[in-house]
């Protein structure tokens, strides 16, 4: 564990009496991601901090964005994403996507477009970042070189609510995400701006609240996603559509609701030929190990 030297309190009534108490596990910090530069990089939640971790000294240095924003990251998800010259995070509440310079340590903001609109899940792909707005039910894409937004509407209900964005794909280019509140998968052709919609399947499934999706890198067209309300491995073949499922250890039901209820929100495919995935409320970390 790597405890984290906050210079801001996690929430403005932290001064109320017994607050230090919990104040460790209130800030909700959400992502963590490597840089280019060697280091690891994190969300600190409702501090609205940037974290920079070096996983040689496990020296940890803090950063309060510049202008700073209370209200940034009230949601309080947020996420990062390594592009080559520095870290793209949002800030979900004050509608911003911010960059951090490797080397000057600077902040730069770039506002969206589309009022509220929840900038959430991202990636750097093709020389551009592309990020989900979750309320603004858009597929955002940032132009370092300009500054520009172009946003992309999603088909609506189905893949209303876009949240995470992982996974990317060539020949042809896709970024594909996951839609939480639509309880689905979108993949956004770059080059043409249309969308695939992979409907979920199963009891449930408008309900089920995809997470965090992942690629498997020895294909071509595989994903692998996180359901919220049940404990399964999704896995999805963006070229025919079909989704399957493994059943997580210990669950007794799998759907509609999942008992035990396990909330599993992060999945990554790696390290190893493995899928790892986390269970918020039972407090694990899973692997799935491929033969």
């Amino acid at each position: 564990e790597y405890p984290i030297p906050y210079t801001l309190p996690a929430l403005p009534f932290s001064s109320l009496p017994g607050y230090s108490l919990t104040s460790g596990v209130t800030a909700l910090a959400c992502a963590i991601r490597p840089g280019e530069d060697g280091n690891l990089y994190a969300g600190s939640g409702i501090r609205n901090q940037f974290i920079r971790i070096n996983p040689t000294t496990r020296k940890i240095d803090v950063f309060t964005p510049q202008p700073f924003d209370p209200l940034g990251d009230l949601q309080p998800f947020n996420d990062l994403t390594a592009g080559p010259t520095g870290m793209f995070f949002s800030q979900s509440t004050a509608n911003l996507i911010t960059h951090f310079d490797y080397t000057t340590e600077q902040f730069t903001n770039y506002p969206v477009p589309t009022p509220l609109s929840a900038p959430l899940g991202m990636v750097f792909f093709e020389g551009y970042l592309w990020f989900a707005e979750l309320l603004g039910q858009k597929i955002g894409r940032l132009s370092p070189t300009t500054g520009s937004v172009t946003e992309y509407s999603v088909p609506l209900p189905t893949l209303s609510g876009p949240g995470v964005v992982r996974a990317t794909f060539t020949k042809p280019s896709r970024i594909c995400f996951t839609a939480i509140l639509g309880g689905s998968n979108g993949c956004l052709h770059t080059d043409t701006g249309t969308f695939d919609v992979y409907p979920g399947t199963g009891i449930g499934a408008a309900v089920s609240i995809p997470g965090e999706n992942t690629k498997d890198l020895r294909f071509d067209d595989i994903i692998y996603y996180s359901t919220a309300t049940q404990n399964y491995i999704n896995i999805l073949n963006i070229t025919s559509g079909q989704v399957s499922k493994i059943v997580e250890p210990t669950t007794v039901l799998a759907e509609p609701i999942s008992l035990p209820f396990y909330f599993d929100i992060g999945m990554n495919y790696g390290p190893g030929k493995a899928v790892w995935f986390t269970q918020a409320i039972s407090n694990r970390v899973g692997r799935y190990q491929f033969a």
